[in-house]
């Protein structure tokens, strides 16, 4: 006798349907096989990933930590070059310190950023990112793809840029030189105060002042020389001789495009760093 193929016949838990035998939904034995089938589908996954982990090794790719800064530096600028081209971005200004690499520059978009900073933490020998990428383009700066047009800076950046000039870092510099410091003092303040000081900023401005975003935890600062430290760590275009006197330079232009948050600024951090915002650090 020929079986129809929708014909279904009862066996227990089983039922022949299709041509195929299958447990009847609901019951203890069609239970019983799903717990097989995830059981086994987890099992699957987990050995996939040690069969990439396997095949990372076999083809010589492995976290180098003996690597040099200047090389590993070398292998990000490489690794990220074509995604630059890809998501139409202004060229990334990467430097690496102890294998923590560090990237400034401006994206559209922040789903563009975490791109790029997942791309560098991919990078053997890369042990974290601090990512200094502001999202938004200002009116000084355009994507690859628009052309090379550029617009005056507003009054506000303008003048944050030339303290930094006036403090002693080169002028192609300077910009990058107000992020660190912006974004590393910013980094300080509590998100409220921040929110607050930014609404009386221009929009490029309070793209600057947003905190680095890091791989990996890192103790605030208290000290000014422990913010200038990470100031200095930030960048290359700050002169070591007077980083101080930059990050103060800065510093102190901001407080004076805020003066109504000034003092509840003040407020809200630790002794140095309020003399600091202050203007009492000689």
């Amino acid at each position: 006798m020929r079986v129809q193929p929708k014909a279904a016949i009862g066996l227990g838990g089983l039922v022949l349907a299709g041509g195929a035998l299958v447990f009847r939904p609901g019951t203890w034995a069609n239970k019983a096989a799903c717990h097989q089938v995830d059981r086994a589908s987890r099992e699957l996954r987990y050995l996939g990933g040690r069969l990439k982990g396997v095949k990372y090794r076999l083809a010589g790719r492995h976290p180098d930590l003996q690597v040099v800064d200047t090389v590993l530096a070398d292998r990000i600028r490489s690794e990220i070059g074509g995604l630059e081209k890809r998501l139409d971005l202004p060229h990334v200004q990467v430097w690496v310190d102890d294998h923590i690499a560090r990237l400034h520059g401006e994206v559209g978009r922040r789903a563009k950023a975490r791109r790029v900073e997942r791309a560098v933490r991919r990078v053997p020998g890369v042990v974290g990112v601090e990512s200094y990428l502001h999202v938004g383009f200002d009116r000084g700066q355009t994507r690859p793809s628009a052309g090379r047009a550029v617009r005056a800076p507003s009054e506000a950046l303008r003048r944050l840029t030339d303290a930094a000039v006036g403090a002693g870092v080169p002028p192609d510099e300077a910009r990058t030189v107000v992020r660190a410091v912006l974004a590393s003092f910013s980094d300080r303040l509590p998100a409220r105060e921040l929110h607050k000081m930014g609404a009386h900023l221009p929009a490029e401005v309070r793209a600057l002042l947003e905190p680095p975003r890091r791989s990996r935890r890192q103790a605030r600062v208290r000290h000014v020389h422990e913010l200038v430290a990470q100031v200095s760590g930030a960048t290359t275009g700050l002169p070591t001789r007077n980083a101080e006197h930059v990050t103060a330079a800065v510093v102190g232009v901001l407080r004076d495009l805020v003066p109504a948050d000034a003092k509840k600024v003040g407020l809200v951090l630790p002794a140095e760093l309020r003399a600091l915002w202050q203007g009492e650090v000689p």
